[in-house]
C-alpha cells in the first residue's frame, strides 16, 4: 500500500505533463496556423495585385491593337490614293507621249513604206 501514493503521484505526473505538452502542441499549430494564414493573405493579396496589373496590360495592349488597325487601315488607304494618282499620271504621260510621236511624226514628214532602217 505504500505503492499506491507513488503510482498516484506518477499518474498525476504523466497526465500532467502530457497535458502540457499537448497544450503547447496545440499552441504552436494555432500559431502555425496563424502564420501561414497571413502568408496566404499576403500571397492572395499580391496575386490580386497581379491580376490588376495584367488587366491594365490587356486593355493598354487592345488600345495599342486599335491605334496600330487605324494607323494601317490609313496607310492603306494612302497607298489606294498613291496608285489611284499614278495610274491617272501614267496615263496622262502615255497620252502625251502618242501626242509627241504624232507631232514628231509630222515634223518628219511621209515615210517611204517598208522602210526597216534609217541611217
Amino acid at each position: 500500500m505504500e505503492a499506491l501514493p507513488l503510482i498516484a503521484t506518477a499518474i498525476g505526473l504523466f497526465v500532467s505533463t502530457s497535458a502540457t505538452l499537448l497544450g503547447g502542441v496545440k499552441w504552436m499549430l494555432g500559431r502555425v496556423e496563424q502564420r501561414t494564414d497571413a502568408r496566404f493573405s499576403r500571397v492572395d493579396a499580391r496575386f490580386d495585385r497581379m491580376d490588376a496589373r495584367f488587366d491594365r496590360l490587356e486593355a493598354h495592349t487592345d488600345e495599342r491593337f486599335a491605334t496600330v488597325g487605324d494607323s494601317l487601315m490609313e496607310v492603306k488607304l494612302g497607298l489606294a490614293r498613291l496608285e489611284t494618282r499614278t495610274d491617272e499620271r501614267f496615263s496622262a504621260v502615255g497620252h502625251s507621249l502618242g501626242e509627241v510621236k504624232v507631232a514628231l511624226a509630222r515634223l518628219e514628214g511621209p515615210h517611204p513604206p517598208f522602210l526597216i532602217g534609217r541611217g
